[in-house]
């Protein structure tokens, strides 16, 4: 039922595809225009969307789509702010111009110097593959992987080129044969999150089709 609201109201490219999984759905809410959801795990965590959305005062955390809470939502504080983008795989026509990448010691050590705050790294059980492009030389340039979330839906994440190769394009080069590669293995939806603040990231999703969703802000208990 959940699921079929946030197609109702969000449409079916609906980030809560994404990231409502079964074994953490704890309830829902909705009025005509707005839909919340709550969600089990370390803490009470609440997703919300819509202009006047539900809200659940046992969330410790929570995401709100284009709020209009300010800073303060009761007892939580707003954080950060970060968007969600999507595409749909069987619109693109490109063809895979990526590399499995299954050394996890270089991606560590490429993440650690050019990307040391990425999500996820070598040996997280949700990965599907990593998968890379090279510069002239041979040598990895740009890097980034695919995972599974416990949602059953695809996401790319840790994306990161190498600082000395930025501005050539290669992240875009990248995306795009992801994007393609996940054609391959009959993925149809492909999500990414980027920092609302983060221009230049969001122009190259954009230029490779990814679609903005959503802008969340998030609050927790200060």
């Amino acid at each position: 039922m959940a699921r079929a609201w946030a197609r109702e109201l969000l449409g079916e490219s609906s980030p809560v595809d994404f990231f409502l999984s079964p074994l953490r759905f704890v309830s829902s809410e909705r009025t005509a225009r707005s839909l919340s959801l709550t969600l089990s795990g370390e803490h009470c965590y609440g997703l919300a969307f819509g202009p006047e959305p539900p809200l659940n005062p046992t969330w410790t955390s929570c995401s709100i789509d284009q709020s209009s809470f300010g800073d303060h939502l009761g007892p939580l504080v707003a954080n950060d702010q970060w968007d969600f983008f999507s595409i749909d795989t069987a619109g693109s026509s490109r063809q895979s111009s990526v590399e499995e990448v299954s050394d996890d010691d270089l991606i560590a050590e490429i993440l650690t110097e050019h990307a040391p705050l990425s999500r996820v790294w070598p040996g997280n059980k949700e990965i599907v593959n990593w998968y890379g492009v090279r510069d002239h030389q041979g040598r990895w340039a740009s890097i980034g992987a695919l995972v599974r979330w416990e949602s059953g839906r695809h996401v790319i994440v840790s994306v990161v080129t190498v600082s000395a190769q930025r501005g050539q394009g290669l992240a875009q080069l990248l995306l795009s044969g992801m994007v393609a590669e996940a054609r391959r293995r009959n993925i149809r939806w492909l999500g990414l999150g980027v920092a609302h603040d983060n221009l230049a990231a969001q122009r190259t999703y954009e230029r490779t089709g990814f679609v903005a969703r959503a802008n969340f802000t998030n609050y927790a208990l200060a």
